[in-house]
């Protein structure tokens, strides 16, 4: 989808979501940036019948099974899960994906994993904000999530909250740091208020409401707010919860074996050290640094000596993750890992 990031002359524009707002599109074309069709087969109807608009699927994420009954890496098993329930639903002609209902953080980021094995199409991500405070249900900070987001191939995030003090204050925390597009899912109603709106780019109406009210609601409201992305100076390595701004020169702690003492290795670390460097030395390191990701609140440098081992424990590591140089790896395997997991190069 070609969304402009938050131009000043940009216009918002609408996500045209039922049958009902087809006439209104060919009225107003410039204001709906995409098409989210209920099912493949109106999917390939309305690319035909819509001109050429971006028309995409929702994928609803699957529950995330129980820790005492599931087999480890948790991860990667709810990363077959989402497979499972993605492969029967995607569509050749859907122009993009809408991945909404994740339990937690870490559950949307591997569903965004999982759909990256499947299909290189667009990806769409939508964030529950529980408080006023820019969290997510699992206490997750807002930037640490559009941080890792932007990073894995989502495009756009679309943000939707109960109050609409919780939508203006995640907005104005994520949308400086945002490299990707911003959008909202909200009540119409909330726009005639003149909710303060910061870098919205894309709407979706939410359910009892449609889009022209939302349209009408739009035209009308004078919250819409831009503020620059000029935030380089730093790099924003969030924990998969948390947000951190590092530089490349932070200090990195001495090697600590990713094994079964790693709970104790995390408690003795040095405390001024920026970031901590875990080891990777066989698969069962791998569920350690999963089973402890908890209680790792700094940055996170991972090494091992393997290609292969490296990348489990990116896939499992809900953050961005650091890479040093230690245990040198090949450029292409490099460049495949910052690709696919936001592996962050010094």
């Amino acid at each position: 989808m070609d969304i402009p990031l938050c131009q000043n002359s940009h216009k918002p524009q609408l996500m045209l979501t039922g049958p009902e707002a087809l006439p209104l599109y060919r009225s107003r074309p410039e204001g709906f940036a995409g098409a989210l069709a209920p099912d493949g087969a109106t999917c390939a109807e309305w690319a035909e019948a819509l001109d050429g608009l971006p028309v995409g699927l929702p994928l609803d994420c699957p529950p995330v099974p129980d820790r005492e009954t599931c087999e480890r890496p948790l991860t990667m098993h709810y990363i077959s899960l989402c497979k499972q329930a993605f492969r029967p639903l995607l569509h050749d002609g859907a122009a993009f994906y809408y991945l909404r209902g994740a339990q937690t953080f870490a559950a949307l980021r591997a569903a965004v994993l999982a759909l990256g094995d499947l299909t290189g199409r667009t990806v769409i991500a939508e964030l529950l904000i529980e408080d006023d405070e820019g969290h997510m249900a699992d206490g997750t900070d807002v930037r640490a999530a559009v941080g890792v987001l932007q990073r894995i191939g989502v495009t756009t995030v679309i943000l939707t909250a109960h109050e609409p003090e919780s939508i203006t204050e995640a907005l104005d925390m994520a949308a400086p740091y945002a490299r990707l597009s911003l959008g909202v899912s909200v009540h119409s109603a909330w726009l005639r208020a003149q909710t303060t709106l910061y870098n919205t780019e894309v709407f979706l109406p939410v359910e009892h409401d449609d889009e022209a009210r939302l349209l009408r609601a739009i035209d009308a409201h004078t919250g819409g707010r831009v503020v620059p992305r000029d935030h380089d100076d730093f790099i924003l390595a969030p924990d998969g919860t948390n947000v951190h701004f590092i530089d490349p020169t932070i200090d990195i702690s001495d090697e600590i074996e990713c094994g079964p003492r790693l709970e104790e290795a995390l408690l003795d670390a040095e405390e001024d050290a920026g970031a901590l460097k875990l080891v990777l030395e066989c698969e069962d390191d791998v569920i350690a640094l999963e089973e402890y990701q908890y209680m790792i609140a700094r940055p996170l440098c991972l090494c091992a000596e393997s290609a292969d081992l490296l990348e489990q424990g990116l896939r499992v590591y809900a953050g961005l993750a650091l890479y040093d140089g230690t245990w040198e790896q090949p450029e292409d395997v490099l460049h495949y890992l910052e690709q696919k997991y936001g592996l962050i190069r010094l």
